[in-house]
């Protein structure tokens, strides 16, 4: 038994403490979500163009491709398998 292991991770002071990160600014979380909703938005086009033999060998089906490609951009991308 080592000397390390003698000694309980609750008695360290600050063992447990989940440190406070600043919350970054409204318009960094606006161009964060602006972001995220153009990624999906180009996600869905280029699932969209995609033709049978692609999407069969991505192992997706036609009708989940056309559903996914309809959705909103505000919506989060679904499970296509």
């Amino acid at each position: 038994m080592s000397y390390e292991s003698r000694h309980r991770i609750a008695d360290q002071p600050g063992a447990f403490v989940t440190p406070v990160l600043p919350r970054p600014s409204l318009g960094r979380r606006l161009a964060a979500t602006l972001e995220l909703w153009r990624e999906r938005t180009q996600a869905r086009r280029h699932l969209a163009a995609m033709d049978a033999r692609s999407l069969r060998d991505a192992g997706i089906s036609p009708a989940a491709a056309a559903y996914e490609s309809g959705r909103s951009f505000w919506q989060p991308l679904g499970p296509l398998r």
